[in-house]
């Protein structure tokens, strides 16, 4: 394939098209337009690009057929068009005299430009290269009938591929709107932290100047004459001035507009910054081109609940040494928070607070959700008086602001501060707010936990309001806060808890809940309360992008979540509902039935070949013996099982064996934390303390992994948990019963471990005879009847 392809198949992803119809309009290939006349008859008068023709130079056009790269047209505008020549090479952009339209890109589409316009308004883009980030692109106007080409009114585009529409919103001078681009937010967070890094900027105005730069395009009168402008200096206090009007629009507070200029006063005069000519790469002039033309038309576009802005940010601390972990803010996956404000029944008439709002993603997030069923009025007054937020931090203090004012919020109500400062919390309760959306800062030593934002967020709302938070999951346990837990239990009412995915905040570690809270109704313990299981939310880890929804499968999960929490259905495996005190745990994996129906003979089948493996490696057994071929025993339907407790059927213990990096090697099998090799982890020089026969279960570690143990052994008093049989047990029914108890390994993990007393609690399934006892003869026929049992 031919190099110039690959800069032909970048600009086609670039612009977010195809070939063909793309329902705005239509893209030609190589000057193939034969039902379009009169761009064909056009394209027939310029003929082939010749080697060397003076741009001036009207009177015949080149021998051969003209193919440029794209014809694009629109449904919408039959009177403009636009004209794409690419070209491999960025040597290849533009030569001095633009008199070379076979050899230079911005050469030849310019050549075909002056034919085309002789009956349309012609948007000419010159594409260079072969990747993204070393891209040359030129963009011309050239209006229908005229002699000469516009320069200007597409010069911000320099260097950058737009979308098709917004070629023409630029012309037009309308606001750019584009879908939400993970990859362009990454490519440009990261190219832009490091140029920054590079003239020694400071990690905490990093974010500042971004804000401050988006809020300044939000005004009309910078973001047209900034690109004209002409020095450093004079860009430079525009965007001052520019902010400085914008904030108080927004009725910001005097001290935090004069702290955002402080911090552009400290860039102004950063000698390294404004010894970067502005027509070049790295630039202010730059900076804001890139703000105005990648980022701010996916913070303007009108459908999208995501918090582009906050994404930014994201990617920038992720290469800026980490200055946001240590203040514990952890940015909410914009799917958990479009999952959260569903829960919360957001709508038109809602007031919505998030008391510590960071960028304020949960403020966009409601904000579009309200929009959808408000009219022009009611969006006013949306925007006006139903949205507040609380943020301490300087740097997401400013982001919230600009990520409100960039989405003409009227008014921007974010306040700087502390949440539980006594003003503002007086400021808060005056306004009626009967929704909370939260993401609370992570614990740190010796200030506030999680719950206390709970409890503080739902003192705040009205009586009966909704407070929906995203917590770690120890708030959910019992074991911590048990003080902040009683409180909240007895002024509030827990409606439901869900456990969410491990990594949802990936590459955060965290286990994180959703909890949702009636405010000012004291917690009925006769009243279930909800709790799901959402632990599976289609997303996928990919290299470089993180957790996404590869698959597609995030609207149809989240609408399943939904319908489960508002019939308040129980299905085994994803719901549960239970009456609990403050107490109790508040976690779906305490009280949900396992669904056994996804039990096989495939997972016996695993079993016996584990543990067959195990006494190979042992020694315990003669591969010598030929296999004997047994008539094979069905699996009796898991739903006619009955359930019957752990506890009934073993003694659960500990081991007082010391841990084994105490001890000696020796020939005695250590049991620990492991799902491999039947649980051995080593052996050591001491007496076996626990007798054959039995089973252990990982307590920490590898949580719920169980084995059949054929001899005597030691064990890890930490991470294991002994079972032994209250009944005649052998190694079929104890493999059979070792299956089974695995089923339930997904209730548990580092955060909710399984210790003896939840062992003792743990409910199973198992066949049960006729006469209502558990059928051992059928376990033991039916795990005897499966391939290389005959060996074990």
């Amino acid at each position: 394939m031919p190099i110039e392809q690959y800069t032909e198949s970048l600009t086609l992803h670039e612009m977010k098209c195809t070939l063909g119809d793309n329902g705005w309009g239509f893209v030609f290939p190589q000057g193939d337009v034969a039902d379009a006349e009169k761009i064909s008859d056009s394209l027939k008068k310029a003929g082939g690009k010749p080697t060397q023709r003076a741009l001036e130079d009207f009177t015949t056009g080149g021998g051969g057929k003209a193919k440029p790269e794209f014809i694009i047209t629109f449904n919408d505008d039959v009177h403009t068009i636009i004209v794409v020549e690419c070209k491999n090479s960025v040597k290849k952009h533009q030569s001095a005299n633009l008199d070379c339209p076979n050899a230079y890109a911005v050469d030849g589409v310019l050549y075909y430009a002056k034919f085309l316009k002789e009956s349309f308004n012609v948007i000419a883009v010159a594409v260079s290269g072969t990747k993204t980030a070393d891209l040359k692109v030129d963009a011309f106007y050239w209006g229908k009938g005229l002699t000469i080409y516009d320069t200007d009114l597409l010069k911000k585009a320099k260097d950058i591929v737009l979308e098709p529409k917004n070629y023409v919103k630029l012309v037009r001078g309308e606001k750019l709107q584009k879908d939400y681009s993970l990859d362009e937010i990454r490519e440009t967070a990261i190219e832009m932290h490091d140029y920054l890094r590079e003239i020694a900027v400071r990690e905490e105005h990093k974010p500042i100047f971004i804000a401050g730069v988006l809020i300044a395009l939000n005004n009309n009168d910078f973001s047209k004459s900034y690109a004209h402008l002409p020095s450093y200096n004079a860009v430079m206090s525009a965007v001052q001035t520019a902010i400085e009007n914008e904030l108080k629009k927004g009725d910001i507070r005097n001290d935090r507009t004069a702290y955002i200029k402080q911090i552009f006063k400290m860039l102004q005069d950063n000698s390294k910054f404004s010894a970067i000519p502005l027509i070049q790469k790295k630039s202010i002039t730059w900076y804001v081109e890139q703000l105005e033309m990648k980022i701010k038309p996916m913070m303007d576009y009108a459908d999208s609940t995501l918090d582009a802005l906050g994404v930014f940010y994201h990617e920038f601390i992720k290469y800026s040494g980490g200055d946001g972990s240590g203040l514990g803010i952890v940015l909410t996956p914009q799917h958990l928070a479009e999952f959260m404000v569903e829960l919360a029944g957001v709508n038109k008439n809602s007031k919505v607070v998030d008391i510590c709002c960071g960028s304020g993603g949960f403020l966009v997030t409601a904000m579009s959700k309200m929009f959808k069923d408000a009219n022009p009025v009611e969006v006013e007054t949306i925007r006006k008086a139903c949205l507040y937020g609380v943020e301490q931090d300087d740097g997401l203090y400013t982001l919230a602001i600009a990520n409100m004012i960039i989405r003409q919020d009227g008014k921007s109500n974010i306040i700087k501060g502390d949440c539980f400062d006594a003003n503002i919390t007086k400021e808060l309760k005056m306004l009626n707010i009967n929704l909370g959306l939260i993401n609370p800062p992570y614990s740190l030593k010796g200030g506030k936990v999680e719950l206390e934002f709970v409890e503080h967020l739902l003192g705040i709302l009205t009586v009966s309001g909704i407070g929906v938070v995203v917590v770690p999951m120890s708030c959910a346990i019992g074991t911590k806060f048990k003080d902040v837990r009683e409180r909240l239990f007895k002024k509030h009412t827990l409606k439901a808890v869900f456990s969410m995915p491990d990594d949802i905040f990936y590459p955060t570690g965290t286990n994180p809940c959703v909890m949702v809270w009636q405010a000012h109704a004291p917690h009925d313990t006769k009243q279930e309360t909800f709790f799901g299981y959402c632990k599976n939310d289609g997303y996928v880890k990919r290299k470089k992008l993180g957790r996404i929804d590869y698959h597609g499968r995030w609207a149809d999960i989240l609408a399943e979540w939904l319908k489960l929490y508002r019939n308040r259905d129980v299905v085994a495996g994803l719901s549960a509902r239970a009456c609990v005190k403050h107490s109790d745990e508040w976690l779906c994996e305490a009280y949900m039935k396992t669904d056994y129906n996804k039990l096989s003979d495939n997972e016996f089948e695993v079993t016996v070949r584990e543990y067959l493996a195990f006494l190979i490696y042992s020694g315990y057994t003669d591969l010598s013996v030929n296999y004997a071929i047994k008539n094979r025993i069905g699996l009796k339907a898991p739903d006619t099982w009955n359930e019957i407790s752990v506890n009934e059927l073993f003694v659960v213990s500990v081991s007082k064996d010391k841990n084994i990096f105490n001890s000696y090697s020796g020939t005695i099998q250590y049991i620990a934390s492991s799902s491999l090799n039947n649980g051995v982890t080593g052996l050591v020089d001491s007496e076996p303390s626990q007798i054959a026969n039995t089973l252990t279960i990982a307590r920490n570690g590898s949580v719920g992994s169980t084995f059949y143990q054929p001899q005597a052994y030691c064990a890890s008093p930490d991470d294991i948990r002994i079972l032994t049989p209250k009944f005649a047990m052998n190694v079929y029914v104890g493999l059979f019963i070792k299956t089974v108890i695995e089923c339930e390994k997904f209730k548990y993990g580092y955060g909710r471990k399984l210790g003896s007393a939840r062992i003792k609690k743990l409910v199973i399934k198992l066949p049960f005879t006729a006469q209502g006892f558990p059928d051992w003869n059928y376990m033991e026929q039916y795990i005897k009847s499966l391939p290389y049992s005959d060996r074990i």
